[in-house]
């Protein structure tokens, strides 16, 4: 099996320049190699001669103390005057003796060619051994200081120094060796190093020598080559690439661009014939834009147009050709009449404003109510662009969506937004002294209207409202609807309190009279709370809050009337507070009670039935009177609850009372709202085991006002069960005979207010006698309310009523009682029979 290899030679100019670069890098790296062994041998002398010549020394160092501890020693034994220490000093001379011959053979051994300068040192020290001998025996032997003083003392110090001066001399002579020594690698290392620059300066010299002239063949000739052509193809518009073919066949980058250049070539020829369809795209495109599209040059001259751009301002083909001046233009369309309107506004403001070369918004209000928003900015060539806009319909879309964002939907009055804007406004002229009112208007009996005559009526009647204070009101006075069936009034600039007081009294004579409302004659009234700046409050939020709380104090008066704010009021409102937190707190913690008051047959004078009364034992407030707390409870939600707690109350108890005694409990008009009542009754009947029978369900007209259809089937599935139905207050509300005909009612309840006026008032006897006429032909029966006296019971007998209840009979009592008087009726009964 045979192997190849293939050697890649690089073409590109990059790839030229790396080898070049790579190879005076080698260089470079090569002299840096040399640089670096000559270095590594210096330093391998250097290091060798610390090696050798730093112990030499310290041995001979240690050689020279240990010869002057010898004569330290020999003086020592010579003036010792004890035996023991002259024998100790005698000792210590051995010691060093021997210890100067160690370290004269550790010399030796680091620098064998001072060996025999070592021997010489030695035969010094052995006279000098030989001389401490002498002295060693002359003092052993007693003869210590005549033999010492006398011969040995000179002979001793003249070998101990010729010894040193020996030590001194070998010193020296190896501190010079290795300084000879290092100065001759460091001149080799020099002479190594010229060379090695010589070198390199020559290889440097020919690289860039190689690198020019591959720059000059390779790179700048074929450049200077496509520039002219380059050249000569901008300057003559030919698009013909002349290039050799030597230049277009090269795999370098040179070659590359070459081919690149003659591509371009190629492709602009090409784009040159697309051009006009281009253009024609271009022109149809700015032609058929929905703005209108101008440019003109630094002198003002026009460029182009787009045809919206004639069509917005009425120009004719010839008036916008190329070249046309900007004031001709303007001067044209105003002689049109499309120049904005405003007198102040001249054909040299706009030229002027566009030489200002800034960018530029404005909005022009042309004749005929027009409105184009005009954007100009300016291009770099001094010239200008503008785009023309029709945004009159627009303008109108959003003056619609601000006059929304501030007005009332239903009624077109100021919301609740406009109105606080407003209040704002006025409250700065209390600054002046100035008194600012603020009314705030509550419909009476709306919500009555709303439930029984639907929605869509009750719409109706609000527009109606909305129209009737608008005519009571002044130009510079603000109405707004706040939502509901609340409005509000502002009132500045008017003597106060006179003109809040004429105001409130113009709108209630205006709301009080009847209302033609899509085929129903609607009666409703209006409280009005009223609250004067700045003496009932300097700001918006506490104003509305005093006039609200005026205006409930105005219902509670009787409605129909207003009430100015006073500093009271808010306790009560808190009061009211305070009662509906109770009412809710009474329901979880069984606060509520069932009283029933009896219900009289006149056939027999026996008692028929009961009517479940609700009662409320407060733990403070003692016993809480339903008309002040059942309004609160259908006004805040809590009257389905509390329904449907005395209708199972009531059953459980009636289950306590003899079987043929039956039970009423009064339903609310908004209990019908609920679709499960039915199935609260059921539950009712079934917890409790009462027949149906027994039971009796009052309504008010109000019930039959409200989604008729409905209403009737749902007392058409209430009669299944075997319930009795009552109207009660009859003839006070709506009535209407037609709803006795709708639904056949078991029972009519006649109100009090007709009992309590039958002495003293023949109407009265009118009416009950028509109701009892109208119960016995229908076969209903009939019963009468709130019966105190005999001479009422009797009055009523004769006009044929079959049923009474009053205080002429029984109060309500708790269930508790009503139960042993139900006993006691038993009894008698019983004992009748027997």
């Amino acid at each position: 099996m045979k192997l190849s290899a293939t050697i890649s030679i690089p073409t590109g100019i990059a790839a030229k320049a790396a080898v070049l670069i790579l190879t005076l890098g080698a260089l470079s790296a090569l002299a840096n190699w040399y640089v670096l062994q000559g270095a590594q041998n210096l330093d391998h002398v250097n290091r060798t001669m610390v090696e050798r010549v730093a112990p030499a020394r310290l041995a001979l160092a240690e050689a020279k103390t240990a010869l002057n501890n010898i004569g330290v020693a020999t003086y020592k034994s010579m003036a010792a005057s004890d035996p023991d220490a002259s024998r100790t000093a005698i000792n210590e001379i051995d010691n060093q003796i021997a210890a100067v011959r160690q370290w004269l053979h550790a010399v030796a051994i680091y620098f064998p060619t001072r060996a025999q300068d070592c021997d010489v040192i030695r035969s010094k020290l052995q006279h000098v051994e030989a001389t401490a001998h002498e002295i060693r025996d002359a003092i052993l032997s007693g003869d210590k200081h005549g033999r010492v003083d006398g011969m040995l003392d000179l002979r001793f110090e003249a070998a101990l120094d010729d010894t040193l001066s020996q030590l001194n001399r070998l010193t020296n002579i190896l501190g010079g060796e290795s300084r000879d020594t290092l100065a001759q690698a460091q001149n080799e290392q020099a002479s190594e190093l010229n060379i090695i620059i010589t070198a390199l300066a020559v290889g440097t010299l020919l690289i860039v020598v190689l690198a020019l002239a591959l720059a000059h063949y390779s790179v700048a000739r074929p450049l200077r080559q496509l520039s002219a052509n380059a050249l000569r193809i901008r300057e003559g518009g030919e698009l013909t690439y002349s290039q050799g073919d030597r230049t277009l066949s090269r795999a370098d980058e040179i070659g590359t661009l070459a081919r690149a250049f003659q591509s371009m070539i190629a492709k602009l020829a090409a784009a040159q014939e697309s051009l006009a369809v281009q253009y024609a795209r271009v022109d149809a495109a700015i032609n058929n834009l929905p703005q209108g599209l101008c440019m003109f040059d630094a002198d003002q001259n026009l460029i182009i147009c787009n045809r919206r751009y004639a069509e917005l301002y009425e120009l004719k083909p010839e008036q916008v050709v190329p070249g046309t001046p900007l004031r001709t233009i303007l001067q044209v369309r105003r002689a049109n009449g499309r120049f904005p309107q405003v007198e102040c506004y001249s054909i040299e403001d706009r030229i002027a404003a566009v030489r200002e070369r800034k960018p530029i918004y404005m909005v022009d209000e042309l004749p005929g109510g027009q409105f184009i928003a005009v954007s100009h900015q300016p291009m770099l060539d001094g010239g200008s662009v503008a785009v023309h806009e029709d945004i009159t319909e627009r303008r109108e879309v959003d003056a619609k969506i601000a006059h929304m964002a501030h007005h009332d939907a239903l009624t077109d009055l100021p919301n609740r937004l406009r109105f606080r804007d407003a209040m704002e406004a006025a409250l700065k002229g209390t600054q002046d002294g100035r008194v600012v009112s603020i009314l705030c208007l509550d419909l009476d009996h709306f919500k009555t209207v709303n439930d029984t005559l639907g929605h869509p009526v009750g719409d109706a009647l609000l527009q109606a409202v909305a129209g009737r204070l608008r005519g009571c009101v002044r130009k510079h006075d603000l109405v707004a609807r706040l939502g509901g069936d609340e409005f509000a009034v502002v009132q500045a600039d008017s003597e106060q309190p006179v003109g809040a007081t004429m105001l409130a009294e113009r709108i209630i004579a205006a709301l009080s009279a009847p209302f033609e409302v899509q085929g129903h004659h609607v009666a409703i009234g209006v409280s009005i709370g009223i609250a004067m700046a700045p003496g009932d409050g300097d700001t918006a939020d506490q104003l509305i809050k005093n006039a609200d709380m005026a205006m409930y104090q105005a219902k509670e008066a009787g409605r129909g009337t207003y009430h100015f704010f006073e500093p009271g009021m808010d306790s009560k409102m808190q009061e009211r507070r305070a009662l509906e937190l109770d009412l809710r707190k009474a329901i979880e913690n069984d606060e509520l009670e069932l009283y029933y008051q009896p219900l009289i047959r006149l056939e027999t004078d026996e008692i028929s039935g009961c009517e479940a009364l609700i009662r409320w034992q407060h733990p403070t407030r003692g016993m809480v009177s339903p008309a002040d707390f059942i309004p609160l409870a259908e006004e805040i939600g809590l009257i389905g609850v509390i329904g449907n707690w005395v209708l199972n109350r009531a059953c459980a108890d009636a289950m306590t009372w003899p079987a043929h005694i039956k039970v009423a409990v009064n339903l609310s008009p908004l209990q019908f709202k609920n679709n499960a009542l039915v199935l609260q009754v059921i539950g009712a009947l079934g917890k409790s085991g009462l027949p149906g029978a027994r039971l009796e369900l009052e309504i008010t007209e109000t019930v039959m006002l409200h989604d008729t259809e409905s209403t009737v089937a749902m007392l058409n599935d209430l009669r299944a069960l075997g319930v009795r139905i009552s109207m009660d207050d009859f003839g006070t509300g709506y009535s209407s005979l037609g709803y006795l005909r709708k639904f056949p009612f078991d029972k009519i309840k006649i109100d009090r207010s007709f009992i309590q006026d039958l002495a003293g008032n023949p109407d009265s006897i009118a009416i009950v006698r028509a109701v009892a006429n109208i119960g016995n032909a229908l076969g209903m029966a009939t019963t009468a309310e709130g019966v105190e006296t005999e001479a009422e019971l009797a009055q009523l007998r004769h006009e044929g009523c079959t049923e009474v209840q009053g205080y002429l009979f029984s109060k309500p009592k708790p269930a508790k009682e009503i139960r042993a008087l139900l006993a006691m009726q038993e009894c008698a009964l019983e004992q009748v029979a027997v």
